[in-house]
């Protein structure tokens, strides 16, 4: 493993080279997981961007950059450790440019067993603390579970948005199964993933929208401190009162940060 000079907009310009690659982004208390065409991969001031994948990277340049030579991957790492972006190359010959890029900015060697930072994740307190084993071991009751798996039924097609002050990352997403993994329900789909830990979500919000001239409901994602975490967004004429009864049920043992009772 190596680390990589990120300040320069010249390290960044060369990612667009790579073409594409598989890419994982990790935020504090999720992730999403495809593949990616960084062509359209561009720097501004401070902030990198792909548009091709709804990708945003605030204080790129501040951030930290390894690479492990041996695998031919790129970890991205922001510098309130909020955001995690992973590139890996498909083909070999952008294998090799990513050789090129990381030795052109080549800052030193790390430690064999050197592992990047890990994301910084909130704090529990210990009401929310005590209630996690429940919510992970019931997780196949879990409302985001319920609402998820009648997608699947239907192939139905949802938009996933995740934030931190590290970024944004938006993807469409067709969910085909669902796994748990550990306290993370993670739902995959033909050519993208994602996933949800739990144990961090405290609480949901139903919105109404219009989108492209078509209602829209989109359904909020809270931790315990009030974060915004996640948004998944769907056409209202594929789940119709689907969502809303899920939410109300008054078994579902989450609360409803501000729950949007207006009925189209």
């Amino acid at each position: 493993m190596i680390q990589v000079d990120c300040s320069s907009s010249s390290f960044w310009e060369g990612l667009s080279t790579l073409g594409i690659c598989n890419y994982e982004v990790r935020f504090p208390t999720s992730a999403t997981r495809g593949t990616i065409d960084l062509s359209s991969g561009h720097i501004t001031d401070e902030d990198f961007f792909i548009p091709e994948a709804g990708l945003s990277f605030r204080g790129a340049r501040c951030g930290m950059v390894y690479a492990s030579v041996k695998s031919a991957v790129l970890y991205f790492i922001s510098e309130n450790r909020e955001l995690a972006l992973i590139l890996e190359p498909k083909l070999a010959s952008s294998r090799r440019q990513l050789y090129f890029i990381t030795g052109a900015f080549w800052v030193g060697n790390m430690l064999q067993d050197f592992e990047p930072a890990s994301l910084k994740t909130p704090i529990l307190c210990p009401c929310c603390r005590d209630a996690v084993d429940s919510r992970v071991s019931s997780m196949a009751q879990n409302p985001l579970t319920i609402m998820l798996a009648r997608t699947i039924n239907k192939r139905i097609t949802v938009t996933i948005s995740m934030s931190s002050k590290g970024g944004n990352s938006a993807i469409s997403h067709t969910p085909m199964n669902l796994l748990k993994k550990g306290s993370h329900l993670v739902s995959e789909g033909r050519s993208s993933s994602m996933e949800v830990d739990i144990s961090h979500l405290y609480a949901f919000r139903l919105d109404h929208e219009i989108f492209d001239g078509e209602n829209h409901q989109q359904l909020l994602l809270f931790d315990s401190h009030g974060n915004n975490f996640c948004d998944i967004s769907v056409k209202s004429s594929d789940v119709g009162d689907l969502w809303r009864t899920v939410l109300n049920c008054e078994k579902s043992g989450y609360d409803l940060a501000g729950h949007d009772d207006h009925k189209k």
